[in-house]
């Protein structure tokens, strides 16, 4: 059961969990959102992300598909039941700070960077993903799959 209110921030694997139905993970995932959102959980994502999950379905399904998900997502963040977060200038420099941070590491993405700005400020500790770098960065993320 998810404590109502509790934040999780949806990475773009998240997203394409559950809108790709041939994601290896779909069934899952869309499961874990039903009773995630039932349970009065909130999304919390930004618009990075939504510019990566627009571009992917595009490649992946239809132009048709991405526009009819993304508004969907829409919808919820007028509605309230999701929180969509702009990465603004100084959220951009404190991603561009982390990125210089971690230098060794070039493997992650600028949009994860922005990501884990974020959830810092936000202080949300898991996210819907895979994405191992979510939890070897030591800032005490979590990956939920």
């Amino acid at each position: 059961m998810v404590k109502p209110g509790r934040r999780v921030f949806f990475d773009t694997w998240g997203w394409l969990a559950i809108a790709h139905r041939d994601d290896q993970r779909h069934e899952q995932v869309t499961a874990y959102y039903r009773d995630f959102i039932l349970s009065g959980g909130i999304p919390v994502t930004s618009d990075y992300i939504l510019s990566e999950t627009v571009t992917l379905l595009r490649l992946r399904t239809t132009a048709k598909g991405a526009a009819a998900f993304i508004d969907g997502l829409l919808t919820g963040v007028r509605a309230g039941k999701i929180q969509l977060l702009r990465v603004t200038e100084e959220r951009w420099n404190a991603a561009w700070q982390l990125s210089k941070k971690f230098a060794d590491k070039p493997d992650i993405s600028f949009v994860d960077l922005t990501s884990f700005t974020l959830m810092k400020e936000l202080r949300i500790s898991e996210a819907l993903t895979a994405d191992r770098h979510y939890e070897l960065i030591g800032m005490g993320f979590r990956k939920l799959f």
